[in-house]
Formats: structure tokens, sequence, C-alpha cells
């Protein structure tokens, strides 16, 4: 981690310290949280596994309690496994340089993801929030 000194440095950041005291508060609130988050995703799989067992076909729902309750089904990514396809082609006879320039060609790269990270500081004495 490349540390650039104290956001007093940076002018842009002189909204910085609410915003970071907001998102410390708002962590420590959600940690109390995630044994609930995983008690519900465990009862709506409970739940799909019900409605499978009856026969519900995806993207048809039963009516319990005033609520809709639908049985969603979405197909798993596919991706080429590039060593796998590598290995094919060469065994295939296609020269590797060919592979090679073939898979440069043709691959393309997505926009980045950003995000900020909000963790104490290493010796820093850290009030509850």
């Amino acid at each position: 981690m490349a540390d650039t000194g104290t956001y007093t440095h940076h002018p842009a950041l002189a909204e910085l310290p609410p915003l970071v005291r907001r998102q410390r508060t708002l962590e420590a609130k959600l940690v109390g949280l995630a044994p609930l988050v995983e008690d519900e995703k465990v009862t709506r799989h409970q739940i799909d596994a019900l409605l499978v067992l009856a026969g519900i076909v995806p993207g048809n729902a039963v009516t319990c309690n005033g609520y809709d309750v639908m049985h969603h089904l979405r197909a798993g990514s596919h991706r080429l496994n590039q060593a796998v396809l590598i290995a094919q082609l060469i065994a295939g006879g296609v020269d590797r340089g060919v592979v090679d320039a073939a898979i440069a060609a043709s691959t393309e790269t997505g926009d980045p993801s950003t995000w900020a990270s909000v963790k104490p500081s290493k010796g820093s004495r850290i009030r509850r929030p």
C-alpha cells in the first residue's frame, strides 16, 4: 500500500472525515447482521428446494401468506479455459504461434472495478461508534 500522507495534504478530500466516520459506524452496525444475512440465505435455499420438490418450474410461483413465492433459475456463466483451449489446438496441429496470436487478438478486457476501503491504521486507537 502506498501511503500518500494524511488527507489534509489533498484539498479535494476536505469532506472525507465525516464520510469515514459514517462508513465505520455503518460497518459496525452491519457486523451484527451477518448471521441474519446467512440465515435468510439458508431459508431462501430451503424454500427453493421445496418449490423444486413440488415440481414448480423456473419462472412460476405459488402464493403463500400473501406473498408470491417464485422459483428462479439462472444458467451458470460460460468461460473458456485458455490453457485447455491452447492444448487442444496444439494437439490438433495448430502452430503455437498462431494459437497465441489468435488468443491475443480476440481477448477483450472489461472496465476495471474501483472501490474504497476504510480500515484502522496500524497502532491507531479507534473509538467505538
